[in-house]
């Protein structure tokens, strides 16, 4: 009995618990197109909101060079207020309306417990049909909130760069502030909800919090625009007003694009689900 216990001892302390790798990690993460959709999606979101960050007072100065003073004061309300108010208000908006959208189905449970669907299908038959309830599952529905917001805010930033007097380009970065700053929560919301593997999360937001960096390469781009030599070699002095327009206007529609993607693919995911 003593061999048996120090030879179980052993084997105990020989037990290795074996990590998946760097490289098994991402296939995990980018082999599910919501989740790629989402990451790309906010990318491009990054890099109008830093180019935004980066150039609006540049822009501002050189729009109206005497009211420099003015844009300081108003420039740090809009972003205490119109932007922490967008935020909040993105945040409990998507909230609602996951909340009023449909619960997940019973394939969609059992895979995400990695349980067996045939060993669940009683236990949920109570549960009516997916199509007694609405189109848009929870996931879906928080990304209608920067999808709303980042179309609204393509046009809003138009106004602001080709505003003809400082009120009406300061009322529109205001009004711009408000509908773009509603899509940080709910993107990262949905992005968990995309993910296929729940113990992924943390890397996920790695990977998230890596593409700032990316997204900083946007206002670099936007300064060699405007620059004497040009982003290499190609639109040298373009004035401040095309580049920011030109730069900004079409990432917002882009983000978008792709957090619409990002909802088509959380809805076919789960119709799979349900057919298998």
């Amino acid at each position: 009995s003593s061999s048996s216990s120090s030879s179980s001892s052993s084997s105990s302390t020989n037990t290795i618990i074996e990590t998946p790798d760097t490289e098994v990690i991402l296939k995990e993460i980018l082999n599910s197109k919501p989740t790629v959709y989402i990451l790309l999606a906010s990318m491009v979101r990054f890099m109008a909101g830093f180019t935004i960050a980066a150039w609006k007072a540049p822009l501002f100065l050189d729009l109206f060079p005497e009211q420099a003073v003015s844009f300081s004061v108003d420039n740090a309300l809009i972003i205490a207020m119109a932007g922490s108010a967008s935020t909040l208000l993105g945040g409990i908006a998507a909230d609602k309306l996951a909340a009023a959208a449909s619960p997940p189905s019973a394939s969609s449970l059992a895979s995400r417990l990695n349980i067996q669907t045939n060993a669940t299908n009683s236990s949920y038959s109570s549960l009516p049909s997916s199509s007694s309830f609405p189109t848009l599952n929870a996931a879906q529905s928080r990304l209608l909130v920067p999808i709303v917001g980042t179309l609204l805010a393509a046009p809003l930033w138009a106004l602001t760069v080709y505003a003809n007097s400082f009120n009406s380009a300061s009322s529109a970065l205001l009004l711009e502030y408000l509908v773009a700053e509603c899509w940080f929560g709910p993107a990262q919301a949905a992005l968990y909800a995309a993910l296929p593997n729940p113990n992924l999360r943390a890397s996920t937001q790695g990977v998230f919090s890596l593409l700032t960096a990316v997204g900083n390469l946007a206002p670099v781009a936007v300064g060699a625009l405007i620059s004497t030599s040009g982003l290499w070699g190609f639109s040298a002095n373009t004035p401040i007003r095309d580049a920011l327009l030109w730069t900004v206007t079409p990432a917002y529609i882009l983000s978008a694009a792709l957090f619409a993607l990002a909802a088509a693919e959380l809805g076919s995911t789960e119709k799979n689900l349900l057919k298998s």
